[in-house]
């Protein structure tokens, strides 16, 4: 009992914490500048931008290490941070208390609330503990798999999907996928925005497939 009264204590002075940074300005929605920053960075074809905004209800629960990872791609000075956050726990558990986000500057940025925080307020309201930050260089440093992954996404550029591009072939799986999601959602926005990106790099579903062949003969013929 004492338990479900601290607990409670906890959620209703979180929710006292929140709505008071709403209202001051410490925590606000990320904003067309942030999402603008994430587009110019492709992951699987598709970029960061459209991911963060967009799919977050298909990808579901606990995927947050995936997503401030992608965050993390797109800002050369952002820390990848990985913690156990109290409200988790509260709610799931200590084993499922772990959360990831990314701090750039004063701020965190949570991948799965779509929210900028004051990193004071952040901290306040979430009580994360068993924290670590990794910068780029020492994610880069940890392994030659994470460098080459890391240096393979930075260096990746809209020229590579278009026609002739090193990576056009890689939009023939990806692409219908996205574009099917996109179809059975009726988020206008997204149908546009993710048109608009198919139109810059000359998206012609038959003309793909054609490559994919081509370069399945190629290897094949070897």
């Amino acid at each position: 009992m004492f338990e479900n009264i601290k607990k409670d204590l906890y959620f209703s002075k979180m929710q006292l914490l929140f709505k008071k940074g709403l209202e001051n300005g410490s925590i606000v929605p990320f904003d067309d500048e942030f999402y603008e920053k994430m587009s110019h960075t492709y992951i699987s074809c598709i970029p960061v931008s459209l991911n963060i905004k967009y799919l977050k209800p298909i990808v579901g629960p606990g995927k947050c290490y995936d997503r401030s990872l992608e965050m993390f791609f797109c800002f050369e000075e952002s820390l990848l941070v990985r913690g156990d956050n109290k409200d988790l726990e509260l709610k799931y558990g200590k084993e499922n208390a772990g959360h990831g986000w990314i701090e750039i500057g004063d701020y965190v940025y949570d991948p799965s609330l779509l929210l900028r925080f004051k990193k004071e307020t952040y901290y306040e309201i979430y009580k994360p503990y068993n924290v670590s930050k990794t910068t780029t260089e020492e994610y880069k440093n940890c392994c030659d798999s994470n460098k080459q992954f890391y240096e393979d996404i930075v260096n990746t550029k809209l020229s590579d999907f278009q026609p002739n591009g090193r990576k056009r072939t890689d939009l023939g799986l990806m692409i219908p996928l996205v574009q099917g999601i996109a179809e059975m959602g009726t988020n206008e926005d997204f149908k546009r925005e993710l048109n608009d990106y198919l139109k810059l790099i000359q998206y012609d579903e038959r003309q793909v497939y054609e490559e994919m062949n081509a370069q399945f003969q190629k290897c094949f013929n070897r």
